[in-house]
């Protein structure tokens, strides 16, 4: 029956003790001096090396936070740099190739003023997709006075005719379509000797198919050919291409001859319509 209250009697002089020593510790700890008492120095003796690895572990997710942020905030300055990169590349892009069109469109109108041809200039919009017919498609039609027939040129020499005709747009023949009736005549340039050109369809894809109007015709690998007077449609003097292949035959025809046209079909962007001659 004495335990329990003998127990209880201890812990409240050791609650006392304590309290006594604590407040003790406040008032004399909270006078101006230069020593530690001997509490003091033991209770910073037991908690400085527990301080000192707290602090070491705030420093640490202190620095670490940091390092995530700047690595984020790094990651997205390189993003928002490499679209800055993007853009400005698009648009040095864009520049180059207005760049190239006003040069394009400046030797296009170059080529309008230096001849007495009445042209009328026109964009190329699209292409036939078919591999048996080699045609063009441009952006004027007849809204614009254009006609079947009417000859296509480019600065470069001939492109064709206008075959079919829209309200705003036309279809242009190539010369080097190999339909029946895709035919003209030309000339050698050094001989001044009559020749037909017609579309080709067999072997080299692209080429042209010259013969000759008679049997004394030197036609002659490098041999320029030009329109001549007699063509129904074509202007006379503009280069039509250049002879690569001279073949020889045992029939009436004793040569005939595979010419390169002097346009690039594949890269033309813009032709001219001779409306009048």
């Amino acid at each position: 029956m004495l335990q329990p209250f003998t127990q209880k009697k201890a812990l409240i002089i050791l609650l006392v003790v304590g309290f006594l020593f604590i407040t003790w510790s406040i008032f004399y700890t909270s006078q101006e001096r230069t020593e530690l008492t001997w509490a003091e120095y033991v209770v910073r003796l037991i908690l400085f090396p527990l301080q000192k690895a707290t602090n070491a572990v705030v420093d640490f997710v202190v620095d670490t936070w940091e390092t995530i942020g700047s690595l984020a905030r790094l990651h997205r300055e390189n993003y928002e740099l490499r679209e800055e990169l993007v853009r400005f590349e698009l648009r040095v892009a864009q520049l180059e190739e207005l760049k190239a069109e006003n040069n394009r469109l400046r030797e296009a109108v170059g080529f309008r003023t230096g001849t007495e041809l009445q042209l009328l200039p026109a964009e190329v919009i699209g292409r036939s997709p078919s591999p048996w017919m080699e045609t063009l498609i441009i952006d004027k039609g007849e809204k614009d006075g254009l006609a079947r027939n009417m000859p296509v040129i480019s600065k470069e020499g001939v492109v064709g005719r206008l075959f079919r005709i829209g309200p705003n747009f036309s279809e242009v023949v190539l010369l080097t379509d190999s339909r029946d009736g895709n035919s003209m005549s030309g000339v050698i340039e050094r001989t001044r000797d009559l020749v037909y050109i017609y579309g080709y369809s067999t072997g080299r894809k692209g080429y042209c198919l010259v013969r000759p109007s008679d049997l004394d015709v030197d036609l002659q690998v490098g041999d320029r050919i030009l329109t001549s007077g007699a063509s129904l449609y074509f202007p006379r003097n503009l280069l039509v291409g250049v002879v690569q292949e001279v073949r020889d035959h045992d029939d009436v025809f004793t040569r005939e001859a595979l010419m390169k046209p002097a346009v690039n079909f594949s890269r033309l962007e813009y032709v001219f319509v001779v409306k009048e001659q």
